[in-house]
């Protein structure tokens, strides 16, 4: 006697609910989610007249408005984290009608304002050397005020190759993050094949990815306020006309979004989602 073939169930993700549910391997079209009433579709044929190719389908009804909503908080978050990794200088100290420039690796300090004959653009380890060589050439001529500017550089030099590590971390992650979410999607729409437990792991790594970024970015913008010593004590300037001074403004922008945008980007995943 001949016995049917037995059907064999396969393990997917829903596509609202991101819940695992069993289907036969086998079965094609339209499916509704017995968890969250979700509806889908499945193995879809080339032919179909929703003019589907490789089980891929595209229907403007299936899009969530806080999904939207959650894609343009990344969007803002990584144009202002851009703006961050970019930004040149990140603190300004204005002095007469003259600015000291302090970006994450250099130093600019104008020519009637140079240090014991070095000004322009340098590294801060540039500078570093050239005090110290001065201590070295002048003992005992100007040796306290030096001391201190050398460590006043060492800290800016710290706080910058901080900052530079972990927005870098940073940058990574919000470009894996679109990378991870299109391997998802296309896992969705059957285009590509995978293990329902990669698949998760590719879903949820995809998120986890910006929170990362995020995370990361406030903590090098908050480790550099730590580490940076004040531009208008410790650098031997502290008996000059300091005007104003502080952190250009890209960098308190990036401090709001990097802290509140992963929060209500957060908070939106915890709203009930229409389907």
């Amino acid at each position: 006697m001949l016995h049917p073939h037995p059907s064999f169930m396969v393990e997917i993700l829903c596509p609202h609910c991101d819940e695992e549910i069993e289907l036969e391997d086998d079965a094609s079209g339209e499916f509704a989610c017995p968890l969250c009433d979700g509806e889908f579709e499945w193995n879809v044929n080339e032919g179909d007249s929703s003019g589907a190719l490789n089980g891929f389908t595209f229907d403007a009804s299936s899009i969530k408005p806080m999904a939207v909503v959650q894609g343009v908080i990344v969007g803002i978050s990584f144009i202002v984290f851009l703006m961050c990794f970019t930004a040149d200088p990140l603190y300004t100290l204005s002095i007469g009608d003259d600015e000291w420039l302090y970006s994450a690796d250099t130093m600019t300090v104008q020519p009637d304002q140079e240090i014991y004959g070095m000004s322009g653009t340098e590294e801060y380890s540039a500078y570093i050397d050239h005090l110290t060589q001065t201590q070295e050439d002048y003992p005992g001529g100007f040796g306290q005020d030096i001391d201190k500017m050398v460590e006043a550089m060492e800290g800016w030099d710290s706080a910058g190759n901080t900052y530079q590590f972990l927005t870098l971390i940073a940058l990574i992650s919000m470009i894996l993050m679109p990378i991870l979410s299109l391997t998802f999607i296309l896992y969705e729409r059957n285009v590509i094949d995978m293990p329902v437990k990669a698949a998760v792991l590719v879903h949820f790594s995809g998120r986890g990815a910006y929170y990362l970024g995020c995370f990361m970015w406030f903590l090098a913008i908050i480790l550099h306020m730590i580490l940076a010593p004040e531009a208008s004590g410790p650098i031997g300037m502290g008996q000059s006309d300091v005007g104003m001074f502080g952190y250009a403004g890209a960098f308190w922008l990036g401090l709001v979004i990097s802290l509140l945008a992963p929060i209500v980007h957060a908070g939106l995943s915890l709203l009930p989602q229409s389907s």
